[in-house]
């Protein structure tokens, strides 16, 4: 179950406590610790004591300045199972492609970060759409980096993470989506999406080509993460698995058209 919050919500103060198993011979280390929610005591997880805590206050502080200095605007904070999860969504409102009239994109930074071992502290570039505000984000595509809580990764510099992942953004926006833009997709193409899919989700992939056939790499796009995100089951880490094939698998048909046509254009120019 999650729950949208405000930011200062996910910044509550976290304590570790020990477990100890009670013998009559005296108290026994058991090699586990309990990450607990100290403003209102409650119990987030048990973890062993190779578990690292990445606080959500360490980890937004890290982050902070390579953020403002983007100009990015917090969205949404939103956290999970009480707590033991958490994401923050910022948008670059000054970065924007029009992939239509009136149809825009802004990237989109999700901050990851979780108390019960579900996900690393992770930093995910993806792309937001302002008309079709489905919450779909072309996940791993833009860039993506993480931190695993391990007691090892004690001198990480989560802020260095977010300044990479950023970087990926200029270009992404500048030339890799226009040339999603630039090309009718091929019917084979077409059809290696399809067969990516499922078997179970043939029928949908299909009826939304059907419906609405591509005319760009970026309507396959779309239509390709409209059926994950609106007909999978959403909480199968599969699901986040294949979403995150979509988009490096369609920029490389779009590229390759884009070669192709190059090399027909010198062709016919010799």
């Amino acid at each position: 179950m999650s729950q949208q919050c405000t930011q200062k919500d996910t910044l509550f103060n976290i304590k570790e406590a020990a477990v100890i198993y009670d013998t009559p011979k005296g108290d026994v280390e058991t090699g586990y610790k309990l990450i607990v929610n100290e403003d209102t005591n409650q119990i987030l997880s048990c973890m062993t004591e190779n578990y690292q805590v990445i606080k959500n206050t360490d980890l937004l502080n890290a982050t902070s300045g390579a953020l403002n200095e983007r100009g990015a605007m917090l969205k949404e904070s939103r956290i999970f199972g009480d707590g033991a999860r958490t994401t923050w969504k910022y948008r670059i409102p000054d970065i924007k492609l029009e992939v239509q009239k009136g149809d825009f994109v802004n990237p989109e930074i999700i901050i990851k970060n979780s108390y019960d071992g579900s996900c690393e502290a992770s930093v995910i570039a993806g792309a937001y759409r302002l008309v079709c505000s489905n919450g779909m984000v072309i996940g791993y595509t833009l860039g993506k980096n993480s931190v695993r809580h391990t007691i090892w990764n004690r001198n990480v510099d989560i802020g260095a993470i977010l300044d990479e992942v950023i970087m990926s953004i200029d270009n992404t926006f500048s030339a890799d989506l226009p040339l999603l833009l630039a090309s009718k997709p091929k019917q084979g193409h077409i059809t290696k999406v399809i067969e990516m899919f499922p078997q179970n989700q043939t029928k949908n992939v299909v009826e939304k080509m059907i419906s609405k056939p591509p005319k760009t790499y970026w309507d396959l796009l779309n239509a390709a993460t409209w059926v994950a995100s609106h007909t999978m089951n959403r909480q199968a880490e599969s699901t986040h698995r294949f979403e995150s094939k979509l988009y490096p698998m369609i920029h490389k048909f779009a590229k390759n058209e884009d070669t192709y046509k190059q090399s027909q254009s010198r062709r016919a120019q010799a």
